[in-house]
């Protein structure tokens, strides 16, 4: 009786620990980077110093917001690597592609660099009314002369194209892609 009883216990561990492995979905932030290779002479050199995360963003499960001012991060949703890194990534890459010439992200390189790109990402979730929200601030520094340092800020909510976390995870990703475009916007006004 005793081995019966363990034994179904034991089944029932292992189903519970089984669909929970299947349920669990892992998200990366879509790039849209053009196909092929080309060489552009860049008019300056722009360097991504430093990208901070707002703090509630640092953790594993994708955000959404369920009243205003409370959010809840998914349990079975969740990012396939830090967001804070992921975002480095996207936006260096997007930010390269728009303006058509490579930023960097090295900061051993800092001494070579014209414009110093310092990004913050203040709200970056879902809501219940299926929306993304994204909320940005970046300075742009000219090494030259700091103290023409200028400040943006880009602010959207947008519906999701398709139900769920992935259509969040796209939503998330176009908002990316509009600030990318800012951003480079922003870089071609300090251009010479």
């Amino acid at each position: 009786m005793r081995t019966l009883a363990l034994l179904t216990l034991l089944t029932l561990l292992t189903a519970c620990a089984g669909k929970s492995k299947l349920s669990q979905h892992y998200y990366l932030l879509p790039l849209e980077i053009p196909a092929g290779t080309t060489r552009v002479e860049e008019p300056m050199n722009v360097g991504l110093s430093r990208l901070k995360v707002a703090e509630y963003l640092s953790q594993k499960g994708i955000v959404v917001e369920t009243l205003e001012g409370t959010i809840r991060p998914a349990r079975y949703h969740q990012w396939a690597e830090p967001l804070s890194e992921g975002l480095r990534h996207v936006l260096r890459a997007q930010i390269s592609t728009a303006l058509g010439y490579e930023i960097s992200a090295d900061t051993v390189q800092r001494s070579r660099w014209d414009v110093v790109l310092d990004a913050e990402i203040e709200r970056l979730h879902g809501t219940l009314s299926g929306e993304a929200v994204l909320i940005a601030f970046w300075r742009l520094t000219p090494t030259s002369a700091p103290e023409n340092s200028v400040v943006y800020r880009f602010s959207q909510t947008r519906p999701l194209q398709r139900e769920g976390y992935s259509g969040l995870v796209e939503t998330q990703a176009q908002l990316l892609n509009e600030l990318s475009s800012a951003i480079a916007d922003s870089i071609r006004e300090l251009q010479p």
